[in-house]
């Protein structure tokens, strides 16, 4: 009794510590940060101004180069990796420092604002916005990061409508001149299959990385859900799931899924590098996207492409990317302050709908993808892009 009594007068002294440093905190981190931020703002002020398509992408390792496609990257690099195949990674020599929202620096407010100041042309990709529902506490910290960079801008990429209006809402509506470019997807390489004939269920895909719990449990609903009509229902859950401790949550996870009886439907690939991402969606035949408010993910059009129609959360800018033919959305309530997690009944439902039709929603998933997201137009609009701000 008195070692429990001990710990319980630890745990409320680290809470109340924790509560009372608080207000400090964000000065704590400054000054940690202080000795990369140095270093970076002297990297930086090596900036040689070309005149030319020279490409310096601003990283999470500045100034090395952005991953290849053999290698990790997920989120907003993963854009990087095709850009930096059509304009080489240069530094010190650049005309344009190319920065992604989603794709942080310790240091990235200071480099953008040293190759700014050395005549860099800055291009910003801009993808979502911090807010109290996703982010919780500090939203407005990291929004102010972002909005320095927003503001610095000579052109800024959103990556989606809905982008380009959260930034609005967040930041404010700007002057600088824009465009609206979605992820691209190499549709040579994601290519559909046939697999789903003769097969009495889907293969249901929960992609990306898993960061938040809710996400995976309403996959694991709907799974519950279709396995009602459709016995033969298996998922394939991919990426990192929400805890740093990987165990703890692979705990969390199983405890789930034996809970509602699917633990011997279910499989779990971990992290995969992204050349190796073709080969999983050759394995399903829908994805199912839970996540709220996504901005733009690379997911979607590289399910597309694979021919995999999207049974998704109607919320972010999912339903731009998929439109009315390519897949079924699940309304939601739609509010900056709390996650609003879709109907796993409905979710299953309409996962019954397209496994029924599912040659004509695969051959309509193709088709909006080699409409809308192929890899060479993305490569044209940036080129044009680049062009005008170098001219």
């Amino acid at each position: 009794m008195g070692r429990m009594r001990t710990g319980l007068i630890l745990s409320n002294f680290k809470n109340s510590l924790r509560v009372l440093l608080r207000p400090a905190l964000p000065l704590l981190r400054a000054a940690r940060t202080l000795p990369a931020r140095y270093k970076a703002s002297r990297i930086a002020s090596q900036f040689q101004t070309v005149k030319d398509i020279s490409v310096c992408y601003l990283t999470s390792n500045f100034p090395n180069r952005p991953a290849l496609r053999t290698e990790f990257a997920n989120g907003g690099a993963v854009k990087l990796t095709f850009l930096a195949e059509s304009f080489p990674h240069s530094f010190p020599r650049a005309g344009l420092l190319y920065t992604v929202s989603s794709v942080d620096h310790v240091a990235k407010s200071v480099i953008v604002r040293t190759a700014h100041e050395n005549g860099l042309k800055i291009v910003l990709n801009q993808n979502g916005v911090a807010y109290p529902a996703w982010h919780g506490l500090g939203w407005e910290a990291l929004n102010m990061k972002m909005q320095h960079v927003y503001e610095q801008a000579d052109f800024i990429i959103f990556q989606s409508k809905f982008c380009e209006l959260s930034a609005h809402h967040f930041f404010g509506v700007t002057s600088i001149p824009s465009q609206i470019i979605f992820n691209p997807v190499d549709t040579t390489l994601y290519q559909p299959h046939k697999n789903h004939f003769g097969r009495k269920g889907p293969t249901l895909l929960l992609g990306g990385n898993q960061y938040e719990e809710y996400r995976f449990k309403c996959a694991v609903q709907v799974l519950q859900q279709t396995l009602i009509h459709l016995p033969d229902t298996r998922l394939i859950v991919t990426g990192k799931l929400w805890e740093d401790a990987e165990q703890n949550s692979m705990e969390v996870a199983q405890k789930y899924l034996h809970e509602y009886g699917v633990a011997e439907k279910v499989e779990f690939t971990g992290p995969y590098p992204q050349d190796y991402a073709k080969q999983i969606f050759q394995r399903a035949d829908i994805l199912i996207h839970t996540k709220y408010n996504d901005p733009s993910p690379n997911l979607i059009p590289e399910a597309l492409a694979s021919g995999l129609p999207v049974v998704y959360s109607a919320s972010g800018g999912i339903h731009e990317m998929v439109g009315s033919e390519a897949g079924v959305g699940i309304d939601v309530e739609q509010s900056w302050d709390k996650i609003s997690v879709p109907d796993p009944i409905q979710m299953g439902n309409a996962v019954l709908n397209v496994w029924e039709n599912i040659v004509v929603f695969s051959d309509a998933a193709r088709q909006r993808a080699t409409d809308h997201f192929p890899l060479e137009n993305f490569i044209r609009d940036h080129q044009e892009i680049f062009s005008r701000l170098i001219s």
